[in-house]
């Protein structure tokens, strides 16, 4: 009799355990995010990799979650807005000096 109840110890401790790993399973599937990246982090994202402050944990999030498309366009579009400030700002100091 000595023999059998170690093991139902054992196997009460076994299946006290898989329910805790079923329950932990659960709860992480309710609390993960949506798939993909929002466009905050969309235009966070481009702005890091374009000055090159992109954090190791922010770009394995980008590849996980993102799409190829919404970073590419994202970059087209920064780099259209960047030409045109710069444009911009240099026109306005040819003006102001009166070689433009």
């Amino acid at each position: 009799m000595n023999q059998d109840t170690p093991k139902t110890n054992e196997s009460s401790l076994e299946s006290s355990t898989e329910s805790k790993k079923a329950t932990g399973n659960i709860e992480q599937a309710t609390e993960e995010k949506p798939q993909g990246t929002g466009f905050w982090s969309t235009v966070q994202s481009v702005l890091g990799a374009m000055f090159g402050v992109q954090t190791e944990q922010q770009r394995e999030k980008d590849f996980e979650k993102g799409s190829a498309v919404q970073f590419i366009v994202g970059g087209i579009i920064f780099v259209v807005v960047f030409i045109l400030t710069i444009l911009y700002f240099v026109n306005s100091a040819l003006e102001s000096a009166g070689a433009g």
